[in-house]
């Protein structure tokens, strides 16, 4: 078990959630995780990187109520909104409610040579989460669950003893006298009854999958993005955690021009000029890792971004913030392997004395620059603190040498 990621999974789903998560729940998410890995290797939708989160939501939509667990957030699951809901039904249906079927069951091993080596039944996650989805007493009965109810439903809709369309005439009035006089007769909105032409998966208004992950309340696509989405998002990427503030600065600077477009393209653009001069070498050496590192930018954004309008802020993005001190820093230190502390030092003083963008002065034509300054009250403040500082520096050189 990935202790971290799997706690992280579960804090993306359950950001309200205060203090430690259920043992019950962290190993109901494992045992989840582990058997759809048996069962679907691969997620369609090149949703591999959000297995955690799916498997921490159905966890959660499970336990919530014997938990008194908050509900979880669909937005918080790093994929597409439009593919959330298609993946998360195909891990219901085949590894949930088939983790319930008998047919599921593991049998014993057999003397003839097979192609699926045997586990022992202890350490089998199928166990385990069998073992977690019954929760209850042995001796008492299992507790009925949306998935089982719909597993019910399927198996008494291929009975032989239901009427289907085109059965004998002779036999409908019996069937219908048996229902009138039985003194338990099933409700019209029931999922387990399945008369003729009716199907309890058809409706989906009363199908129980779709009712806990539908979320009509919540806006489908999250525009703008707070400290702590910014935060998250960069940590998806390993963005050090002294790289991270400087960027941040610049995303609430630079914030307010994207108030009529989206967020997300100046935060996928951020996020992406620190990662291409981090792993530069990384890049350079291995062939389509760019590609696969914009597929993976472009799966944990949650802005609803076309793919192409991305790519397209990511290189506009590129060219903004190439003079930005943390910018500078990183491709000294990732790309060049040439830095120090005092490379950027330039850069700071010139935005210190003229204030941030005067690069773009600089390309208009601006004639002040820093080495023709008017005499501000600005600038005086900027000389006191220079000069003060130099005296402090000499003075305690002074005293090194006495000493």
């Amino acid at each position: 078990m990935n202790r971290l990621q799997l706690n992280q999974s579960l804090k993306d789903v359950l950001p309200t959630h205060s203090g430690d998560y259920p043992p019950q729940l962290v190993a109901y998410t494992d045992s989840l995780y582990q058997l759809s890995l048996q069962k679907i290797p691969s997620l369609p939708h090149k949703a591999d990187v959000a297995r955690y989160h799916l498997c921490a939501f159905l966890a959660v939509e499970k336990y919530k109520e014997r938990l008194s667990l908050p509900a979880p957030l669909l937005q918080k699951i790093p994929l597409q909104p439009r593919l959330v809901e298609k993946v998360l039904t195909d891990l219901e249906q085949k590894v949930v409610i088939g983790c319930a079927s008998p047919v599921c069951t593991p049998t014993k091993p057999t003397l003839l040579p097979s192609k699926r080596s045997y586990v022992p039944g202890t350490s089998s996650p199928l166990k385990k989460l069998q073992k977690l989805a019954s929760d209850g007493s042995p001796s008492g009965p299992p507790k009925e669950t949306p998935f089982t109810a719909k597993l019910k439903a399927l198996r008494d809709e291929d009975s032989p003893f239901n009427v289907k369309n085109g059965s004998s005439a002779s036999l409908k009035p019996n069937v219908k006298s048996e229902v009138a006089s039985s003194p338990l007769r099933t409700p019209k909105n029931s999922p387990r009854k399945t008369g003729v032409g009716r199907s309890p998966l058809k409706s989906p208004s009363k199908s129980p999958s779709k009712t806990p992950l539908s979320s009509p309340s919540k806006p489908r696509y999250v525009r703008d993005i707070t400290v702590a989405d910014f935060i998250s998002f960069a940590n998806n990427f390993y963005i050090p955690a002294s790289v991270t503030p400087r960027i941040l600065d610049t995303f609430l600077r630079e914030q307010h021009k994207f108030l009529k477009k989206n967020d997300w393209l100046l935060a996928c653009g951020l996020i992406h000029a620190a990662y291409i001069r981090i792993n530069h070498r990384l890049l350079q050496s291995t062939l389509g890792r760019k590609t696969q590192f914009q597929d993976q930018l472009f799966q944990y954004q949650k802005g609803g971004l076309m793919k192409a309008n991305m790519i397209n802020w990511l290189n506009i993005t590129e060219e903004s913030v190439k003079n930005e001190p943390w910018a500078i820093d990183l491709e000294l230190k990732y790309v060049h392997n040439d830095w120090s502390k005092n490379d950027t030092t330039q850069e700071r003083e010139i935005q210190a004395k003229i204030g941030p963008g005067w690069e773009i002065y600089l390309m208009f034509g601006s004639m002040i620059n820093p080495s023709v300054m008017l005499d501000t009250p600005s600038q005086v403040e900027y000389y006191n603190v220079w000069t003060s500082r130099v005296y402090e520096k000499l003075k305690s050189i002074l005293k090194q040498e006495e000493l």
